[in-house]
Formats: structure tokens, C-alpha cells, sequence
């Protein structure tokens, strides 16, 4: 794992260091997500990369230029706790104003200490644990899912009824929510910040938290690229997904 802020991961940072000979470049690694590995391609502090070569070199290498990141089957229970009670203590407290109690919620408050303890460890990685990346595809595989599923049983009666007074209006309105701010993604990321197509969906990808659709996204450009704009939109999708699907519940 990458400590420095920012290197370059041509072999021209390090190919002529005696420590680094006969060591080759795998794999690059930024939050879970592979990212291509070229000859201008930019490590990131946090990045993981997979180097081959001898055992010696490798170790030496690593010692180098960041923190060995070694594959372990146990989890930091201790870091896991340590956000989730974090950031219940931010997500509980509320503002009230008359019948109304305004905050984050404990699900957005528990959230945001996820990602607080997932960006400390991108900046120290010596000082906080490690969580494997099998435990990791099931906290986001089926936790995210438990959590929209607990949200629509919550919301489920008040949905129905909503249906029933408002009909085809709401089915209309969910498509139009689901559907626009993906075209004024698209076309605002295309035409004024003049983005990369295959970025611009990974970006629109994250910003929808549909990890399906970058896998699918990826299929179809038949490479990786689309991951590069997948990781800030994903958190930022993730909290504002969580802040306000409480919103408009407490709305309904």
C-alpha cells in the first residue's frame, strides 16, 4: 500500500534503484477497484500494488515505497467497532424544531464513519487494521441491500398507499428521478468538463451506487478504464442515497 502522496508508476521512479531490479508492476489497486497500469499511470496514497519478482527485491521494494499489504483471512474487529459507534455518535443527535427532529440519522452517521476510517487508513495504513476483500464484497453486496430492503419495508405501506392515490403519476415520477440525472450526468460530463466516455459512466455508475452497472459498463468498453471515475462518485452516491432516502421517507 502506497504511503507517499503521489508517485508515478512507470518503472522510471524506481528502475535504475538497485532494490528494484527484476521487479515487475502486476496489478494497481485503487479502493478494491483494478485501474489500468500504463506507463503514465499515477499512484495515489492508498493504492495497492501487486509487484513480482524475487522474494528479496520484492520485500525490499515495498519497504520503499510504501507499507506491504500482505493477503489475511482476519478481520480488525477493533476498527469495524470503533466506526460504527463513531459514527452512530455523529448520526444520533438531532435538531428540534417544534414536531420536527432534524440529523443525519444513525444509518448516514455509521456510514460516514465507514468512510472515515476507510480514508484514515488510505493516509496511515501502519496504524489501522486491515479487513479482507471477501468480507469487504459482502458488507457491500449484502449489506448495502439489507439496508435499501429494511428502508422499502419501512416505507412499504406508505408506498402502497401513495400508488393508490397517485397511480401511473408515481411510477411516472420514480422513472423520471431514476432517469434525468443520469442524462444531465452524461451530458453535462461530456460537453462541459469534456470527460472520457468511458470515465463519464463509470462516474454515473458510482453516482447511481450500481456496481452491476460498472461491471456491465465494463464488459462492454471490454477494459477497466470506466473504474477510474467509479470510487469518489460511489461514496458520494452512497451517502446522499442513505441522507436522503431517509428524507423522503419521513416526507411520505
Amino acid at each position: 500500500m502506497i504511503e507517499q502522496d503521489r508517485v508515478t508508476a512507470a518503472a522510471a521512479t524506481i528502475e535504475d534503484e538497485d532494490f528494484a531490479r527484476s521487479v515487475f508492476v502486476r496489478r494497481i489497486a485503487r479502493a478494491g477497484t483494478p485501474i489500468p497500469v500504463f506507463p503514465a499511470t499515477e499512484l495515489q496514497r492508498g493504492d495497492v500494488v501487486t509487484l513480482a519478482g524475487p522474494a528479496r527485491s520484492v520485500a525490499d521494494t515495498a519497504a520503499r515505497i510504501g507499507v506491504p499489504d500482505r493477503a489475511t483471512d482476519v478481520t480488525d474487529m477493533v476498527l469495524v467497532a470503533f466506526g460504527i459507534v463513531a459514527g452512530a455518535f455523529i448520526g444520533l443527535p438531532a435538531l428540534a424544531l417544534g414536531r420536527l427532529e432534524i440529523g443525519l440519522s444513525l444509518s448516514v452517521g455509521v456510514l460516514i464513519g465507514g468512510l472515515t476510517c476507510g480514508w484514515l487508513r488510505s493516509r496511515w495504513p501502519r496504524f489501522f487494521g486491515r479487513i479482507p476483500t471477501p468480507t469487504l464484497w459482502v458488507f457491500e453486496s449484502i449489506g448495502l441491500a439489507g439496508f435499501v430492503a429494511v428502508v422499502g419495508l419501512d416505507a412499504g405501506p406508505d408506498f402502497v398507499a401513495g400508488l393508490r392515490t397517485a397511480g401511473f403519476t408515481l411510477v411516472a415520477a420514480g422513472l423520471l428521478t431514476v432517469l434525468v440525472p443520469h442524462a444531465v450526468g452524461v451530458a453535462v460530463g461530456r460537453r462541459v468538463f469534456r470527460m472520457e466516455p468511458g470515465v463519464l459512466l463509470g462516474v454515473c455508475a458510482g453516482a447511481g451506487t450500481a456496481t452491476p452497472a460498472l461491471a456491465a459498463i465494463q464488459e462492454a468498453a471490454r477494459s477497466a478504464v470506466p473504474t477510474l471515475g467509479y470510487g469518489v462518485s460511489y461514496a458520494v452516491g452512497n451517502v446522499l442515497l442513505a441522507l436522503w432516502g431517509t428524507v423522503i421517507v419521513a416526507l411520505l
